[in-house]
């Protein structure tokens, strides 16, 4: 592991750090079904990007 690879591990890390206790709260609050519709709003969101950025980024 290179010590970049390192540094990007690390800030990954940091981030779930912030972003988990929120997630969970929000997951308390809300429930299951509302959950579950908004990962997979935000599944259906990244797939459309990821396609986007493929036909017509710097991906293809």
């Amino acid at each position: 592991m290179s010590e970049g690879q390192i540094l990007q591990l690390v800030a990954m890390v940091m981030v779930l750090a912030l972003v988990l206790p929120g997630f969970l709260y929000y997951t308390r609050r809300t429930g299951k079904a509302v959950l579950l519709r908004n990962i997979a709003i935000w599944l259906a969101v990244a797939l459309v990007v990821a396609f986007l950025y493929k036909t017509f980024g710097d991906g293809g």
